[in-house]
């Protein structure tokens, strides 16, 4: 099974994004989370799917 291998400061950006949309709208922050969950789910089930970025990164863009 694939790992997902994140950036140091992924866990300070998603924290900040999801006080930023609860901030907006309640539950929206929860919202972004299960967003968030199902994107994770997604690379893991069809990594090939996602285009590269950089240096053997590939990028998924939240909707």
């Amino acid at each position: 099974m694939l790992e997902l291998k994140f950036h140091p400061d992924v866990a300070l950006e998603v924290r900040a994004s999801y006080l930023w949309y609860q901030s907006q709208a309640e539950g929206l922050g929860e919202n972004f989370l299960s967003e968030l969950e199902s994107a994770y789910k997604a690379i893991i089930e069809l990594p090939d799917t996602w285009p590269l970025f950089q240096k053997g990164f590939k990028r998924y863009l939240l909707s």
